[in-house]
This record gives C-alpha cells, structure tokens and sequence, in this order.
C-alpha cells in the first residue's frame, strides 16, 4: 500500500516540476508553502498570495499577461475557498489554470495533510513506511 502510495506521490511531484520548470507559475499562500515546494526540488516561478499582505484583486492583478497557473492552496476550509476564488477570477481574465495537481495531491494525502507546507513531511512519512512495511 505505502510503496503505491509512494509511486503515485513522486509522480506528483514530478510532474509538479516539469510543469514549473516549462516556466508554468504556482500560486501558493504563504511563504512556507514556498519553503516546502523549494524543499521538494520545484525551482521555477511561485506566486506567495498572502506574503506582501495585499489584496486578492492586487494580486492577481500582477499575473496579467500569464497564459497558464497552477494553484496550489492550502487544502483546508479557507484554501478551498481561496481556490475557488482564484480559479473563478483567474479564468475569468482568461489564465488557464491547473488545479488537477491540487485534486490529486488531496486525493492521496487525504487526512495527513492540511496544508502544503506538510507535503515535504508527508513526502518523507510515506517514504519510511514504503520501507518498512512495502
């Protein structure tokens, strides 16, 4: 079960980093999310939404001239909320946006994982457990 999970999990993040680094941006939260992405080897473009305390409309209003995004929100109640918000908005001023990484990360994280921060720690806890239990 673990090393499925582990699979899946690293095929995740891998295509997390190969859409990064064709230079598509990720929008985050907070500056923690940055943290734990950069931690996970994504080295391209991202967004922190809530790092320079300015509103939502100020925010992406700066992403004007952006083809495509990846939200990447928190997966509790309020970064649900926030991804909808942005996705409505961002589509709206025609940014395609891709939040399928979002769904699936919550899909196999499910009850570990509230916010993105904890994706390097959940990362590492399905690693251990792969090995141990296979």
């Amino acid at each position: 079960m673990y090393a499925r999970k582990l699979e899946e999990a690293e095929r995740l993040f891998g295509d997390l980093r190969e859409m990064s680094d064709k230079g598509i941006p990720i929008i985050v939260e907070g500056r923690e999310d940055e943290k734990a992405l950069r931690s996970l080897n994504v080295n391209g473009t991202i967004h922190c939404l809530k790092a320079r305390g300015e509103s939502r409309f100020s925010f992406v209003d700066k992403l004007t001239g952006t083809e495509d995004v990846i939200l990447l929100t928190d997966f509790d109640r309020e970064g649900k909320e926030l991804r909808l918000w942005l996705y409505d908005e961002l589509t709206r001023r025609r940014i395609r946006v891709e939040d399928k990484l979002w769904r699936r990360i919550r899909a196999l994280a499910k009850a570990e994982v509230h916010a993105v921060e904890e994706l390097p720690s959940f990362l590492r806890t399905v690693k251990t457990r792969a090995l141990s239990f296979g």
